[in-house]
C-alpha cells in the first residue's frame, strides 16, 4: 500500500510541475508557450486591469476581431482593432508568437495569419507580447533589455489615447493618424482619417478621402488656434514636435484617474470623450466640427464666418 501511495504522489507531483510549467504566466502577456483562442473567451489583462485584449464582435456584426478595450467599464468600449479589414467569421480564431517572432492572427488550422506584426526579429522564438496599463500592445525582445520591437501605439485604428501621437517621424516611416470604422458595426477603415499636416506651420487636419473638412489652425506655442477651448481650463498636458525628422502632437491628462479618450468617429466627427464615474456613461466634452464655420473652406480663402449670422462673408 506505501508503495502504491507514493506512486500517486509521485505522479501528482508531476502533474502538478507539468500544469504549473504550462498554465503559470503573466496574465498580461502571450508568450511562445501562452497562446489566446477565442472559442476559450480567453483575454490577457494589463498589470492594474484597466484594459483588456481578445476576441469581440462589433455591434450586431458575428464577424470576430482581435481588440483593445477598458477592462472595467461595463460598456465594452474597444480602442484598438488588429484585423480591421480581416475579420475571421467564426470562433477558430488563435493569437499567438509565431515561428518567427512576431504575434500573428490565425483562423483554425490555416498557415498564413489573418494579420501579424510583421516585423524582422533576430532569433525565432525570442520575443513575447504584453498589453500594458496605456492601452498599449508591445511586442518585446525576450531577454534582459527587453527592447521594444512594436507597439499598437505606432499602428492606431480610430482611438487615440494619452500618450500616443498625432504626427509622423521621418526616421521611422511611421505615420500615426486616425481613421474611423465604417459603421457601429464593422471597424474596417472607414471614409474619415484625422492626420497631421507637414509645412511650415503644421495642423492637424480631418480628411473625408482625400477632401479636407477641418483643420487644428496651427501651433501658437499654448494651444492650436483653430481650438480656442484649450486656452481655457484645459485638463490635459500637450507636447508639440517641430523636427526636420518628426511633427506630431501627444497630450496626456493632469489627473491619472481621468479617463479619456479622443477618436475620429465614422459620422465625420473628432470628439474628446470622458468617462463619468457617477453616471456610469461616456460624456463628450469637446467635438469638431460643429458649426457651419468649423468647416474648412465654408467662407472661402479670405472670408469671415459668424456662424449666427448665415451667409455672411466678406
Amino acid at each position: 500500500m506505501e508503495t502504491i501511495m507514493n506512486s500517486v504522489n509521485w505522479l501528482i507531483r508531476i502533474l502538478l510541475i507539468f500544469l504549473l510549467s504550462h498554465f503559470c504566466f503573466p496574465a498580461d502577456t502571450i508568450t511562445l508557450d501562452h497562446f489566446i483562442q477565442d472559442n476559450n473567451g480567453e483575454v490577457i489583462v494589463s498589470a492594474a486591469n484597466i484594459f483588456a485584449l481578445g476576441f469581440f464582435s462589433p455591434g450586431s456584426s458575428t464577424n470576430r476581431y482581435v481588440g483593445i478595450w477598458y477592462h472595467q467599464i461595463p460598456e465594452k468600449t474597444v480602442v484598438w482593432v488588429a484585423n480591421r479589414d480581416n475579420p475571421i467569421n467564426d470562433t477558430s480564431g488563435i493569437l499567438r508568437i509565431d515561428g518567427r517572432g512576431n504575434l500573428a492572427l490565425f483562423q483554425g488550422n490555416q498557415a498564413l495569419p489573418v494579420w501579424s506584426t510583421n516585423i524582422s526579429i533576430a532569433g525565432a522564438g525570442n520575443s513575447f507580447a504584453q498589453i500594458l496599463d496605456s492601452g498599449n500592445l508591445v511586442l518585446l525582445q525576450n531577454d534582459t533589455g527587453k527592447a521594444l520591437l512594436w507597439q499598437s501605439f505606432g499602428h492606431p485604428t480610430n482611438t487615440w489615447l494619452s500618450h500616443m501621437k498625432i504626427g509622423f517621424n521621418l526616421r521611422t516611416g511611421l505615420n500615426q493618424s486616425y481613421t474611423s470604422w465604417k459603421s457601429p458595426d464593422d471597424p474596417g477603415v472607414g471614409n474619415y482619417t484625422f492626420r497631421m499636416n507637414p509645412g511650415v506651420s503644421p495642423q492637424m487636419v480631418l480628411y473625408k478621402g482625400s477632401v479636407p473638412v477641418w483643420r487644428s489652425g496651427t501651433w501658437t506655442g499654448k494651444i492650436w488656434s483653430g481650438i480656442p477651448e484649450m486656452a481655457q481650463t484645459f485638463l490635459f498636458n500637450t507636447s508639440f514636435v517641430n523636427f526636420d525628422d518628426e511633427v506630431s502632437f501627444s497630450s496626456d491628462s493632469k489627473d491619472a484617474s481621468l479617463i479619456s479618450r479622443y477618436v475620429t468617429n465614422e459620422t465625420g466627427v473628432t470628439q474628446r470623450i470622458l468617462w463619468n464615474n457617477a453616471s456610469q456613461s461616456w460624456i463628450i466634452s469637446y467635438s469638431a466640427p460643429i458649426e457651419q464655420c468649423d468647416f474648412y473652406g465654408h467662407c472661402g480663402p479670405n472670408g469671415y464666418c459668424n456662424p449666427y449670422l448665415e451667409g455672411l462673408a466678406a
